[in-house]
């Protein structure tokens, strides 16, 4: 804020203090309602009744501290918007004093200059000398006026930049913030016991209002480390047995819980879901105004670039909108399983995983990677294909393993129909390695006894392999590949996946993609049917898989690795068991 004291305007800060209390009704109403509906929820009975009564408790409370701080600053603002306006009211009077006085000294100026020369003269009188007399004394008198204004319009200078620090010490408050500067300054000093006290501590307000590095460092702890505070937090599950501190920590930090190691599923879940539901929206309208661009675009060059704008705004969208879907998606199943947000990364693309099954109880977690072109606009394909496989598990034995659709990472174009590449390479496959290895990694630290599964298609057996290849803890107990892309050099046979058992199915595909893929491969990289040392998976049968595909379409001839009826989809059941 400067100390000019004509700055600013006290009006437009009024409004603002006016909105914030306007903000003190909203609340206050609000959780009155929250309440109201507690009390008529007295015939509930049950988990969710409970789980219900713990968030509710917490709303009067967040509202209270809210309103508070809404309170504080509402006085803040109101004395600084009467100081600034007493302010300049107070600059008003003296610069035109100020001018008054400037034009009373030219006028004294030349008078005086006239008065000088006609005391001087040989005809002078008496009274021309006591003229020039006089106006010496008005011009000295002006100056001493002069000086008494600028001393005035200095303090007024000082007073508006007392003000303005008032101002800027009252909104930093603790009483407006909800924490101290500087307490939020020593969050980075602790150690990891203290700060992780800290933060589960902090009222969601307050939590959600620390800068990045809150978040930065609780993605950069171990695993282990972040599951044993999360459970010291509360009970572990989904029914009724969430703390407020967990609601807390879901509800201000949802990019970080969504994406945590060492968190149970069901709170990743919760948190994902507020991301990509808020990414979701942020995308619709985002599509809304290029489409108003494209349409108001004048000039070639202008309507190429809102096409080129408009092009990617409803990509994005597409990817959302089918992610979001997958929480509501029918799904080839038997009897319903639960579905879980397992993760949400929020970029260009974007990025994720959905399961279908509790990851935190499942006996059995099976990854499906997907190939080329794959993106989250493809979801709840992938969700279907992989609760083909779940049903099959189900009709022979009446549970199924929990399917995650692995979409965490930018898969290579589609060679055919862009003509791009990169799918030949390794560049993408050692990218996703890595975060796929980290996801799985996660598992196994929340479940170090669930049995852990990957399938890979196309060119996800590549990333897969170079993930289960990185990291022998992983303990996989199934690796299955399905018209694979090829197996990077860098692992040479299937003890390199440290898979208990792999397993590879290779069908004779219609115009031969998979081959084609392993054949131009720069380095060059293997078909893990062909010595090996992955038991291979058969494709003929009843149904012979004669495409590249998962699921071919249904209205054609087609049959992908994984339509019902085939022996790979068979195979692939039994290898993933629970």
């Amino acid at each position: 804020m400067t100390a000019d004291p004509f700055a600013g305007d006290p009006g437009a800060v009024a409004k603002l203090s006016s909105g914030l209390a306007g903000h003190q009704d909203d609340l206050s109403a609000g959780a009155h309602s929250v309440a109201r509906a507690a009390e008529d929820a007295d015939d509930w009975r049950g988990a969710s009744k409970d789980r219900f009564s713990v968030t509710v408790g917490t709303v009067p409370r967040a509202a209270r501290r809210i309103i508070g701080r809404l309170d504080a600053a509402v006085d803040v603002l109101d004395t600084y918007a009467d100081d600034v306006r007493a302010i300049q009211d107070e600059a008003e009077q003296i610069r035109a004093a100020q001018l008054t006085n400037a034009m009373e000294v030219a006028a004294n100026t030349v008078s005086l200059s006239a008065a000088v020369v006609a005391a001087a003269g040989k005809d002078a009188t008496e009274a021309d000398g006591r003229q020039a007399r006089r106006l010496r004394s008005d011009a000295d008198d002006l100056a001493a006026t002069a000086s008494r204004l600028q001393a005035e319009w200095d303090a007024l200078v000082e007073r508006r930049a007392t003000a303005d620090r008032a101002a800027s010490a009252g909104l930093s408050d603790t009483e407006v913030l909800g924490v101290t500067p500087s307490y939020s300054g020593t969050l980075g000093r602790m150690g990891d016991a203290d700060f992780l006290a800290a933060v589960a501590a902090m009222p969601p307000e307050v939590l959600a209002a620390q800068d990045r590095s809150v978040g930065d460092r609780l993605a950069g702890m171990p695993p282990e480390t972040v599951q044993a505070w999360w459970d010291g937090l509360g009970g572990r599950g989904s029914g009724g047995v969430h703390s407020a501190a967990q609601d807390a920590l879901i509800t201000a930090l949802p990019a970080v819980i969504g994406n945590l190691d060492g968190v149970p599923y069901w709170a990743r879940d919760q948190a994902n879901r507020l991301s990509a539901q808020r990414a979701y929206a942020q995308a619709q309208d985002d599509l809304r105004v290029a489409r108003r661009r494209y349409t108001r675009a004048i000039g070639g060059q202008g309507q190429v670039a809102a096409g080129h704008a408009l092009n990617a705004a409803l990509l994005r969208y597409n990817q959302l909108n089918n992610f979001v879907a997958g929480a509501r998606t029918d799904l080839n199943l038997r009897y319903p399983l639960p579905r879980q947000m397992v993760a949400f990364r929020d970029g260009q693309p974007p990025l994720g995983a959905f399961s279908v099954g509790d990851l935190d109880s499942a006996s059995s977690v099976t990854f499906l990677v997907p190939g080329m072109g794959s993106s989250l606009a493809d979801t709840t394909q992938y969700m279907r294909t992989g609760s083909t496989v779940q049903q099959s598990q189900q009709q022979m034995s009446g549970d199924a393993s929990a399917y995650v659709t692995w979409l965490g990472y930018e898969s290579p174009p589609n060679f055919l129909a862009t003509g791009d590449t990169a799918v030949l390479h390794e560049d993408s496959a050692r990218a996703g390695a890595a975060t796929l290895s980290a996801d799985l990694a996660g598992v196994r630290a929340t479940r170090p006894d669930v049995q852990l599964n990957v399938v890979a298609h196309s060119y996800g057996s590549t990333t897969a392999a170079l993930a289960l290849a990185s990291d022998s803890a992983l303990n996989i107990h199934s690796f299955v590949t399905l018209g694979s892309a090829g197996i990077p050099s860098s692992v040479p046979d299937a003890a390199a996946t440290h898979a208990a058992h792999m397993y590879a199915a290779q069908a004779n595909e219609k115009w031969g993609i998979a081959a084609f893929g392993r054949t131009f491969s720069d380095p060059h990289r293997a078909d893990p049917t062909q010595g090996f040392g992955a038991t291979e998976m058969h494709t003929d049968g009843t149904r012979t898989v004669n495409v590249h595909d998962l699921a071919a379409d249904p209205d054609s001839r087609n049959v992908g690795y994984l339509d019902s009826g085939t022996k790979t989809l068979l195979g692939t059941a039994k290898a993933t068991m629970p």
